[in-house]
């Protein structure tokens, strides 16, 4: 299970495993009160030219490992909402790539938005509503899975 917080990413930079990760109250799927430390695993950011740390606990009881990671993020993204809502706003109406960010990627993404659009709606929809709709939803827009 993922939860995303609030993280100063240069002091995360920083202080690597040294940050100070607050720790859930309970756990999310049984809410049990008790939580172990159950390490780190690394993780990239778009904004960082190394792996950072992110803090793992798991549940004794359930068994669940809760992950903490940055708000801003989608789960399994590297690029922060903000910069795929600027490549997609960028390629849908100028057609052209953002600078900073493989071609590939940005790629990616749109085509991924187009696959979501065309599935849940009929007529030509306006890309940039619909990646707004879908994270409103609480859904990945640019991911491959519909």
């Amino acid at each position: 299970m993922i939860i995303s917080i609030q993280v100063d990413i240069n002091l995360l930079s920083n202080l690597q495993k040294d940050y100070p990760w607050p720790k859930p109250d309970h756990c999310p799927n049984c809410n049990n009160p008790k939580l172990w430390g159950h390490g780190f695993v690394d993780a990239l950011l778009d904004c960082e030219k190394f792996p950072v740390p992110l803090k793992r606990y798991r549940c004794p009881n359930c068994g669940c490992v809760i992950k903490l990671k940055p708000k801003g993020y989608f789960n399994r993204f590297r690029a922060t909402i903000d910069t795929i809502r600027k490549s997609i706003t960028s390629l849908a109406t100028t057609g052209k790539y953002i600078s900073g960010i493989a071609y590939q990627r940005q790629y990616h993404w749109f085509t991924a938005l187009i696959r979501h659009a065309t599935a849940r709606y009929t007529l030509s929809p306006n890309l940039i509503q619909v990646f707004e709709k879908l994270v409103a939803g609480g859904k990945i827009p640019v991911c491959r899975t519909i």
